[in-house]
Protein backbone atom coordinates (compact mmCIF):
# COMPACT_ATOMS: atom_id res chain seq x y z
CA UNK A 1 0.00 0.00 0.00
CA UNK A 2 1.40 3.54 -0.89
CA UNK A 3 -0.12 6.65 -0.16
CA UNK A 4 -0.41 9.37 -2.98
CA UNK A 5 -0.51 13.14 -1.04
CA UNK A 6 -1.47 15.68 -4.15
CA UNK A 7 0.26 19.48 -3.31
CA UNK A 8 -0.93 22.06 -5.43
CA UNK A 9 1.92 24.97 -6.45
CA UNK A 10 1.91 26.91 -3.75
CA UNK A 11 1.45 30.17 -4.92
CA UNK A 12 -2.20 29.25 -5.87
CA UNK A 13 -3.11 27.58 -2.99
CA UNK A 14 -5.98 28.01 0.06
CA UNK A 15 -6.87 31.52 -1.64
CA UNK A 16 -9.76 31.46 -0.01
CA UNK A 17 -7.91 32.22 3.32
CA UNK A 18 -7.01 35.94 1.26
CA UNK A 19 -8.53 38.04 3.25
CA UNK A 20 -6.82 36.95 6.26
CA UNK A 21 -3.52 36.09 5.26
CA UNK A 22 -0.68 37.07 3.02
CA UNK A 23 0.48 35.68 -0.12
CA UNK A 24 3.91 34.44 2.50
CA UNK A 25 1.53 32.77 5.43
CA UNK A 26 -0.76 31.21 3.01
CA UNK A 27 2.44 29.78 1.13
CA UNK A 28 4.34 28.78 5.34
CA UNK A 29 0.98 27.36 5.84
CA UNK A 30 0.64 25.01 3.33
CA UNK A 31 4.06 23.89 4.27
CA UNK A 32 3.41 23.62 7.15
CA UNK A 33 0.09 21.02 6.81
CA UNK A 34 2.10 19.17 4.12
CA UNK A 35 4.79 18.82 6.72
CA UNK A 36 2.28 17.00 9.68
CA UNK A 37 0.39 15.17 6.82
CA UNK A 38 3.60 13.48 5.38
CA UNK A 39 5.06 13.41 9.27
CA UNK A 40 2.21 11.20 10.05
CA UNK A 41 2.49 9.19 7.41
CA UNK A 42 6.37 8.65 7.38
CA UNK A 43 5.67 6.98 10.72
CA UNK A 44 3.06 4.11 9.54
CA UNK A 45 4.41 1.03 9.26
CA UNK A 46 1.58 -0.69 6.95
CA UNK A 47 2.59 2.12 3.95
CA UNK A 48 4.89 1.00 1.61
CA UNK A 49 6.01 4.67 0.84
CA UNK A 50 4.43 8.07 0.09
CA UNK A 51 4.92 9.42 -3.11
CA UNK A 52 3.69 13.44 -3.39
CA UNK A 53 2.16 14.45 -6.68
CA UNK A 54 3.02 18.02 -7.66
CA UNK A 55 4.51 20.12 -9.73
CA UNK A 56 5.67 23.01 -7.31
CA UNK A 57 9.09 23.64 -6.33
CA UNK A 58 8.95 22.95 -2.37
CA UNK A 59 7.51 19.15 -3.53
CA UNK A 60 11.39 18.49 -3.89
CA UNK A 61 12.66 19.51 -0.93
CA UNK A 62 9.73 17.98 0.84
CA UNK A 63 10.36 14.48 -0.19
CA UNK A 64 14.02 14.68 0.62
CA UNK A 65 13.04 15.21 4.23
CA UNK A 66 10.62 12.91 4.52
CA UNK A 67 12.08 10.03 2.19
CA UNK A 68 9.37 10.04 -0.54
CA UNK A 69 9.15 10.12 -4.02
CA UNK A 70 7.58 12.63 -5.92
CA UNK A 71 5.75 12.78 -9.06
CA UNK A 72 4.76 15.21 -11.29
CA UNK A 73 1.69 15.16 -13.27
CA UNK A 74 1.50 16.61 -17.02
CA UNK A 75 1.05 20.28 -16.69
CA UNK A 76 -2.57 20.22 -17.79
CA UNK A 77 -3.86 17.64 -15.72
CA UNK A 78 -6.58 18.58 -13.29
CA UNK A 79 -6.36 16.74 -9.79
CA UNK A 80 -8.13 13.43 -10.77
CA UNK A 81 -6.22 12.91 -14.07
CA UNK A 82 -2.78 13.48 -11.88
CA UNK A 83 -4.11 11.16 -9.09
CA UNK A 84 -4.62 8.18 -11.76
CA UNK A 85 -1.41 9.07 -13.30
CA UNK A 86 0.66 8.54 -10.01
CA UNK A 87 -1.48 5.47 -9.01
CA UNK A 88 -0.61 3.95 -12.51
CA UNK A 89 2.74 4.94 -11.83
CA UNK A 90 3.07 3.34 -8.35
CA UNK A 91 1.06 0.04 -10.15
CA UNK A 92 3.37 -0.29 -12.93
CA UNK A 93 6.68 0.92 -11.60
CA UNK A 94 6.33 0.27 -8.23
CA UNK A 95 4.57 -2.98 -7.63
CA UNK A 96 1.63 -1.19 -5.62
CA UNK A 97 -1.37 -3.02 -4.49
CA UNK A 98 -3.27 -0.20 -3.71
CA UNK A 99 -3.32 3.44 -2.86
CA UNK A 100 -4.06 5.19 -0.27
CA UNK A 101 -4.90 9.30 -1.15
CA UNK A 102 -4.71 12.00 1.79
CA UNK A 103 -4.81 15.63 0.83
CA UNK A 104 -2.11 17.76 2.19
CA UNK A 105 -4.02 20.14 4.14
CA UNK A 106 -5.55 17.24 7.24
CA UNK A 107 -2.92 18.55 10.30
CA UNK A 108 -4.17 16.62 12.65
CA UNK A 109 -4.09 13.70 11.32
CA UNK A 110 -2.97 10.60 13.64
CA UNK A 111 -0.70 7.60 13.06
CA UNK A 112 -2.80 5.34 14.96
CA UNK A 113 -6.04 6.42 13.18
CA UNK A 114 -4.51 5.95 10.06
CA UNK A 115 -2.93 2.07 11.03
CA UNK A 116 -6.76 1.64 12.36
CA UNK A 117 -8.18 2.41 8.83
CA UNK A 118 -5.44 0.26 6.88
CA UNK A 119 -5.97 -2.96 9.09
CA UNK A 120 -9.75 -3.26 8.03
CA UNK A 121 -9.10 -1.99 4.59
CA UNK A 122 -10.29 -4.65 1.89
CA UNK A 123 -11.31 -2.68 -2.01
CA UNK A 124 -12.29 0.48 -1.40
CA UNK A 125 -12.43 2.72 1.94
CA UNK A 126 -13.75 6.04 2.03
CA UNK A 127 -13.46 8.62 4.60
CA UNK A 128 -15.93 12.21 4.71
CA UNK A 129 -15.22 15.11 5.44
CA UNK A 130 -17.14 15.96 9.16
CA UNK A 131 -20.31 17.57 6.84
CA UNK A 132 -19.91 13.73 4.67
CA UNK A 133 -19.57 15.40 1.09
CA UNK A 134 -16.27 15.96 0.28
CA UNK A 135 -13.54 13.02 0.69
CA UNK A 136 -10.35 13.11 3.04
CA UNK A 137 -8.87 9.58 2.26
CA UNK A 138 -9.57 7.08 -0.61
CA UNK A 139 -8.18 4.15 -0.35
CA UNK A 140 -8.02 1.85 -3.37
CA UNK A 141 -6.62 -1.80 -4.24
CA UNK A 142 -6.02 -2.42 -6.35
CA UNK A 143 -4.56 1.00 -7.36
CA UNK A 144 -7.52 1.16 -10.36
CA UNK A 145 -10.31 -0.36 -8.14
CA UNK A 146 -12.69 3.06 -8.86
CA UNK A 147 -12.47 5.84 -10.90
CA UNK A 148 -10.89 9.38 -8.92
CA UNK A 149 -13.51 12.15 -8.50
CA UNK A 150 -12.17 14.50 -5.95
CA UNK A 151 -14.18 17.55 -7.23
CA UNK A 152 -15.15 19.20 -3.77
CA UNK A 153 -17.94 16.99 -3.76
CA UNK A 154 -16.97 13.63 -4.50
CA UNK A 155 -18.07 11.85 -1.12
CA UNK A 156 -21.30 9.85 -2.44
CA UNK A 157 -19.67 9.61 -6.46
CA UNK A 158 -16.87 7.77 -4.61
CA UNK A 159 -19.04 5.50 -3.03
CA UNK A 160 -21.31 5.38 -5.85
CA UNK A 161 -18.29 4.61 -8.18
CA UNK A 162 -17.49 1.15 -5.69
CA UNK A 163 -20.98 0.06 -5.94
CA UNK A 164 -20.97 -0.02 -9.97
CA UNK A 165 -18.22 -2.10 -9.57
CA UNK A 166 -19.75 -4.57 -7.69
CA UNK A 167 -17.40 -3.34 -4.67
CA UNK A 168 -19.35 -2.83 -1.18
CA UNK A 169 -16.68 0.36 -0.32
CA UNK A 170 -15.89 0.60 3.77
CA UNK A 171 -16.97 4.18 4.83
CA UNK A 172 -15.70 4.97 8.32
CA UNK A 173 -15.78 8.45 10.11
CA UNK A 174 -12.37 9.67 10.29
CA UNK A 175 -11.74 11.69 13.67
CA UNK A 176 -7.98 13.11 12.47
CA UNK A 177 -9.27 13.18 9.10
CA UNK A 178 -12.27 15.23 9.50
CA UNK A 179 -10.43 18.83 9.71
CA UNK A 180 -9.38 20.41 6.67
CA UNK A 181 -8.01 23.82 6.14
CA UNK A 182 -9.96 25.93 4.00
CA UNK A 183 -11.19 28.49 5.84
CA UNK A 184 -10.97 31.02 8.56
CA UNK A 185 -13.17 29.32 10.65
CA UNK A 186 -11.17 26.41 10.09
CA UNK A 187 -8.25 27.59 11.28
CA UNK A 188 -9.95 28.68 14.40
CA UNK A 189 -10.94 25.15 14.70
CA UNK A 190 -7.49 24.19 14.88
CA UNK A 191 -6.24 26.77 17.16
CA UNK A 192 -8.95 25.33 19.47
CA UNK A 193 -7.19 21.43 19.27
CA UNK A 194 -5.04 20.24 21.85
CA UNK A 195 -2.62 18.84 19.54
CA UNK A 196 0.71 19.72 18.51
CA UNK A 197 0.84 20.38 15.27
CA UNK A 198 3.45 22.11 12.94
CA UNK A 199 0.88 23.92 11.36
CA UNK A 200 -0.61 24.89 15.25
CA UNK A 201 3.14 26.05 16.20
CA UNK A 202 3.19 28.27 12.71
CA UNK A 203 -0.18 29.97 13.60
CA UNK A 204 1.14 30.78 16.91
CA UNK A 205 4.92 31.88 16.11
CA UNK A 206 3.88 33.84 13.30
CA UNK A 207 1.16 36.32 15.19
CA UNK A 208 -1.85 34.94 12.63
CA UNK A 209 -3.13 33.19 16.09
CA UNK A 210 -3.31 36.38 18.01
CA UNK A 211 -4.35 38.08 14.56
CA UNK A 212 -7.64 35.68 14.09
CA UNK A 213 -8.76 35.94 17.34
CA UNK A 214 -8.58 39.66 17.55
CA UNK A 215 -10.86 39.01 14.45
CA UNK A 216 -13.15 36.92 16.70
CA UNK A 217 -13.72 38.74 19.34
CA UNK A 218 -14.35 41.73 17.04
CA UNK A 219 -16.82 39.79 15.13
CA UNK A 220 -21.31 39.92 16.01
CA UNK A 221 -22.44 37.04 18.45
CA UNK A 222 -24.41 36.22 15.12
CA UNK A 223 -21.87 35.92 13.11
CA UNK A 224 -19.82 34.15 15.50
CA UNK A 225 -22.42 31.58 15.91
CA UNK A 226 -23.55 31.29 12.35
CA UNK A 227 -20.12 30.55 11.18
CA UNK A 228 -19.37 27.98 13.85
CA UNK A 229 -22.16 25.31 11.34
CA UNK A 230 -20.23 26.10 8.40
CA UNK A 231 -18.90 22.76 7.58
CA UNK A 232 -15.33 22.09 6.50
CA UNK A 233 -14.42 21.78 2.74
CA UNK A 234 -12.22 19.32 0.92
CA UNK A 235 -10.97 17.61 -1.92
CA UNK A 236 -8.40 20.69 -2.14
CA UNK A 237 -5.37 18.15 -2.25
CA UNK A 238 -4.09 20.25 -5.73
CA UNK A 239 -6.88 23.01 -5.99
CA UNK A 240 -8.36 25.36 -3.73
Amino acid sequence: MWAIVPLKIFDDAKKRLADVLTPTERRLLMLAMARDVLSALSQVKNLSGILIVSRTPEADALAQTFGTERFAESPSANLPQALTQAAGYLGAHLAATGVMIVPADIPLLDVSEIDEVLQGHDQVTVIPDAAHVGTNCLICSPVDAIPFIFNGRSFKPHVDAAFARNITPRIIPGRSFALDIDTREDLSRLLRRAEVTQTGTNLVKSGIASRLQDLDNSRPASVKSGAAGVPPNTDKGSTD
